[in-house]
């Protein structure tokens, strides 16, 4: 028998240095299998078993969106690891603007800090986060990270609020019509407070302030709110330079576990301003204990600046309304006065001031206000509103009966013959009757009625567990708005230029 030929046995060699994930990225995806998301956990706990692994999707939780608001920083590593990525050109959104440059990421490596931890982050195919972080005492290999949840948990409740943000941007003081008295102490409250600090720490006080604004709906709460948060982060100056105030904006946040990560993003963002809108929603008889405890219990609340909200004043716990540590003043918006609303239809005749084809002399605006007794600037801006809107579509059959009125000469003192004042007369006797019957249904609710409200149930009640997380970005409505962003991201490539996955059996088609 012949002898038999000798073999050569080729091993794979590792490449020097420390493990490369895009090594196993590459051999991966060379038609061995369809889904590659196991695989790559596997060599990542492989090579890093001292360090728990977390797999989190980019479009639920963006870690780098979150690092470019300013909550955290991030490095890109290119010298233990590979990159790759696709670039093109983002098109502009409108005639006005320019288009800029686009990124497509499909595979980097990270190094990130938040709240002074260290993470190591992969972010593979542009759209799975891979979070590493060591093991602390009592957590298991394969994890859970209390760490890394706590980011998670904090980057869920945060939403850059860029549509509100444009918003207060436009919001000013000049657009609010209040008592001058009130007025002139709103302009001027918080920035005494966030210029203050020294003076709190002498006193030996909390460094902290709360202000409750009150009263029926339509009378300026919410616009004075926006005036505030405007002028703390847009106008707000330090030693002659930028200096705002960022501000978290909730609308709701029915369970404790949401009144706590408020406080938590607050603390960490403080100085700060905080917004609760509609205060009665999320201080309820299920969390008025824990929202004390985090108002003025034992945790540090220096440099928060509350303001609340509320239309039911009487329904707040007194806990909430009585005590000066937790909102120090309370501002009343009451229906406004016959002068207010005369402020109030000067600064609708100046907006209109432009328009050449209407007649608003200015004698209209204290006749407009004197008929109106009773009508918040709610239903003043409905009243003006509809008016213009009937003037401009001239349909017969809405129209008022202006074809005896005359354009003003200058001379003429019969307000009967400006088609302005007929038009917006007409929809003040409409909307009149509409106030008369809120006020009568109002009057005959049951005694109590107002007070009653079913228990609240927690997620995993009202839920299956595996829909906790939808559950929870559902109830808690709050935005992050910050003048700036601190980091600037490239825009994503338009779907239809970003790579495409096609899975055909168990193998994996690209399609570039």
């Amino acid at each position: 028998m012949a002898d038999a030929e000798s073999f050569s046995f080729i091993e794979k060699t590792a490449r020097p240095g420390p493990h490369h994930l895009f090594d196993d990225l590459v051999e991966l995806t060379s038609a061995k299998t369809a889904d590659h998301d196991l695989q790559y956990v596997s060599v990542l706990r492989e090579h890093n078993p001292g360090m728990i692994l977390t797999c989190t999707p980019a479009s639920n939780v963006s870690l780098l969106t979150f690092a470019a608001a300013g909550f955290a920083t991030y490095e890109l590593d290119r010298e233990t690891d590979s990159f790759a990525s696709w670039r093109g050109y983002y098109p502009p959104q409108a005639r006005s603007q320019k288009g800029s440059l686009a990124e497509s990421v499909d595979f980097a490596k990270y190094h990130y800090k938040w709240s002074k931890e260290d993470f190591i982050l992969y972010v593979v195919g542009g759209y799975v986060q891979y979070i590493l972080k060591e093991r602390r005492d009592g957590e298991h290999p394969l994890g859970p990270s209390r760490v890394t949840d706590e980011l998670i948990r904090t980057i869920d409740t945060i939403i850059t609020g860029a549509e509100t943000t444009n918003q207060i941007e436009k919001s000013t003081w000049d657009n609010v019509i209040l008592d001058e008295d009130m007025k002139e102490d709103l302009t001027s409250v918080a920035n005494k407070f966030f210029d203050s600090k020294g003076v709190y720490e002498e006193l030996g006080v909390p460094w902290k302030r709360g202000l409750m604004f009150y009263g029926p709906p339509g009378n300026g709460k919410t616009i004075s709110i926006k005036a505030l948060m405007h002028e703390l982060l847009f106008e707000r100056k330090k030693d002659g330079k930028p200096d705002p105030i960022p501000t978290l904006y909730v609308k709701n946040a029915p369970y404790t576990y949401d009144i706590g990560s408020v406080f938590r993003q607050a603390r960490t963002l403080a100085p700060c301003t905080v917004v609760l809108e509609d205060v009665e929603t999320i201080v309820t008889a299920d969390t008025r204990s824990y929202f004390f405890n985090e108002m003025d219990g034992l945790e540090n609340n220096d440099g928060l600046f509350i303001v609340a909200s509320t239309n039911f004043l009487d329904r707040l716990d007194p806990g909430l309304t009585k005590r000066p540590s937790r909102f120090d003043r309370k501002y009343k918006f009451p229906i406004p006065s016959e002068h207010e609303r005369t402020l109030y239809c000067e600064y609708w005749r100046d907006k209109l001031k432009n328009k050449k084809s209407l007649d608003f002399p200015d004698k209209l605006c204290p006749a407009m206000a004197h008929i109106t007794p009773g009508f918040s600037f709610a239903f003043l801006q409905e009243c003006f509103v509809a008016t213009l809107l009937i003037l401009a579509r001239e349909e017969d059959e809405m129209k008022p009966d202006t074809s005896d009125a005359k354009p003003y000469d200058g001379d003429n003192d019969d307000l009967d013959d400006y088609k302005l004042w007929v038009a917006f007369k007409k929809q003040a006797d409409i909307l009149r009757k509409e106030i008369n019957d809120q006020e009568s249904e109002s009057d005959t609710v049951p005694a109590g009625a107002a007070e009653f409200s079913l228990p609240a149930m927690e997620p995993e009640q009202a839920f299956p567990t595996h829909g906790k997380r939808d559950v929870q970005r559902a109830a808690l409505d709050m935005s992050f708005l910050s003048g700036s962003s601190r980091r600037t991201l490239l825009p994503e490539l338009p779907y239809a230029s970003q790579k495409y996955d096609f899975n055909i059996n168990t193998a994996a088609y690209e399609r570039k």
